[in-house]
């Protein structure tokens, strides 16, 4: 999981930054240790969430959109991995190995305020803007977890480093694809390299490409099954591929031609759209959102095993962060973010301290605090460990007590901000004529 986050809007200054980020730092891959418990299992939630079957219920429109989808999907996915193979048969004719072996692993890759206009002037970084490169995949986008400072990718190296098997090849996942495209942006205006622009402007066409008919986005793609497919906001994936479309469509990139600007912005206005259905009602009253949201439905689902279906206070606040960020939102927005803020505000926690190293600590008079997920419907915290099995007390998890983030201080501060952006939005009203918001 992902610590920290990485500056966006006006993040080709390099100036005003706040928020900080985890550099790049090799480390062994935990994965090796993970996966020896008992409880692990490298896909809990098979279930297909957008088979034939589902996508030939739906109304025509709707149905002929997702079976194109689909389709491109499986072509994408197919030229992938012949791209792969003909590689394997290049090496396997010089070294006599026929198998990927996967790439060197890194806990975190992302933007931070330490990289400055004078860091990306040196040649250091230029040599890892050059491996960045290597790492893009034939369809446009980069891996997880890989340490780009190790070298340039090999023939026949994964683009993942989790394991030499086909998958996560590209994904949106930890801030995979939306960073690299922003680390070469910035590379590029230091250092200007026609490469760079080009690999920016491919992830672009990657990230359009990925969108859903709904607007939304699936964790992998081309599609890899189960959760993977869902609508993803875990790790805040839609809202980092929303901010960079955002910035595209402003024309904060000079090399984005005047079509691909006006396609980000549709395809922006698009995932609005699908993270407003997206949110919550229960009881007729809107809330905030999941982790995760079912394709075709837009209702809340799993993720791995241990991200159980429910209201998540972490990646909400940062969709609510991203809403109020909007220039002239509609009243449909507004009505969003007031009821998000509404649900932080009923939902704090007091009398805790939190820190992802040494867990939960009761402390009378701290706060306020937020848990990562809550039940939906009783808004109570909810925790589990790989087994799935839902538990109401963090002291009761075993094999996930460490190394999740299962509670969170991020509300305080967008509440603040909240404040000052209501005032100044109090006289927006939903009217009668607007659509309904889907329930949970």
């Amino acid at each position: 999981m992902r610590k920290g986050r990485y500056c966006v809007v006006g993040v080709l200054a390099a100036i005003g930054c706040s928020a900080v980020g985890q550099q790049p730092v090799s480390g062994r891959n935990p994965m090796d240790s993970i996966s020896q418990l008992p409880a692990y299992r490298a896909a809990h939630d098979t279930i297909p969430l957008l088979p034939v079957s589902r996508i030939d219920s739906l109304p025509m429109a709707e149905r002929t959109a997702w079976r194109e989808y689909v389709r491109r999907s499986e072509l994408r996915r197919a030229a992938d991995t012949a791209d792969m193979n003909a590689e394997l048969r290049s090496v396997g004719r010089s070294v006599g190995r026929s198998a990927m072996v996967r790439a060197p692993y890194v806990a975190g890759f992302e933007i931070t305020k330490a990289m400055t206009p004078a860091w990306f002037a040196t040649d250091s970084v230029r040599r890892l803007a050059d491996n960045i490169l290597t790492f893009q995949a034939p369809n446009g986008g980069w891996s997880k977890h890989v340490d780009f400072a190790q070298h340039p990718r090999a023939p026949g190296e994964s683009y993942f480093s989790e394991s030499a098997q086909w998958q996560w090849i590209s994904t949106i996942d930890n801030g995979a694809t939306t960073s690299e495209m922003w680390f070469l942006a910035l590379a590029d205006s230091v250092r200007p390299d026609a490469r760079y622009r080009s690999a920016f402007l491919r992830g672009l066409e990657y990230l359009l490409a990925a969108q859903f008919p709904n607007g939304c986005w699936p964790q992998v793609w081309p599609l890899a099954g189960s959760y993977h497919d869902a609508a993803t906001f875990n790790d805040d994936a839609t809202t980092n591929v929303m901010q960079l479309l955002q910035e595209v469509a402003a024309g904060r990139f000079p090399y984005a031609s005047t079509e691909q600007r006006a396609r980000a912005r549709s395809s922006l206005d698009a995932g609005v759209e699908c993270v407003l259905r997206a949110q919550v009602k229960v009881d007729g009253k809107l809330t905030v959102w999941g982790q995760q949201h079912d394709p075709l439905t837009l209702e809340p689902t799993s993720a791995r095993s241990y991200e159980l279906t429910s209201l998540s206070a972490q990646e909400s606040v940062n969709i609510m962060r991203f809403l109020m960020r909007l220039p002239s939102p509609s009243p449909l927005i507004v009505a969003s973010v007031n009821a998000a803020a509404d649900w932080f505000k009923a939902n704090s926690l007091s009398d805790y301290t939190y820190d992802a190293a040494s867990g939960l600590h009761e402390s009378p008079g701290a706060g306020p605090i937020w848990a990562r997920m809550y039940e939906i419907g009783t808004n109570r915290p909810i925790f589990s460990d790989r087994n799935g099995v839902k538990l109401y007390d963090w002291r009761q998890l075993k094999d996930r007590r460490r190394g999740y983030g299962w509670y969170t201080y991020a509300p305080v501060s967008a509440l603040r901000d909240y404040e000052k952006w209501s005032r100044a939005h109090a006289n927006a009203r939903v009217g009668s004529s607007t659509r309904a918001v889907r329930r949970s």
